[in-house]
């Protein structure tokens, strides 16, 4: 196995462990915060819909939770799908060190820099 796809495993097992541990989280938030009537409604809800009402609830923390789901999320797909270290916006690859850094990084450093200047991202 090269070095570059041990990284890629390591990567790849931080982001799923990420997204098992916010999904579990937001669902605890979600609990306590009285958004959705029972435990049972929340196993049953898919993971967009807790996403959407977290992020729609207005409580700071359940925002910040949802964003970062979305965003783990998001690289999980990619890395199914085979696009994983791919910028979202120009396909060039990602710095490995800016993945290390955060493995859900959906941009390359120019990308980041002009959704920086456009967006206040």
């Amino acid at each position: 196995m090269a070095t570059s796809d041990i990284t890629f495993d390591q990567l790849k097992q931080r982001l799923e462990h990420e997204h098992g541990s916010l999904a579990k989280e937001l669902k605890n938030e979600m609990l306590l915060n009285t958004l959705v009537p029972s435990a049972t409604s929340i196993e049953n809800a898919e993971l967009s819909d807790l996403i959407l009402m977290a992020k729609s609830s207005f409580i700071p923390n359940l925002f910040d939770l949802a964003s970062r789901m979305e965003k783990v999320d998001a690289a999980v797909c990619s890395t199914k799908l085979g696009m994983y270290g791919l910028c979202v916006d120009c396909e060039e690859e990602i710095e490995l060190v800016d993945l290390q850094q955060d493995p859900a990084q959906p941009r390359c450093r120019s990308c980041q820099e002009h959704s920086r200047y456009h967006h206040d991202a």
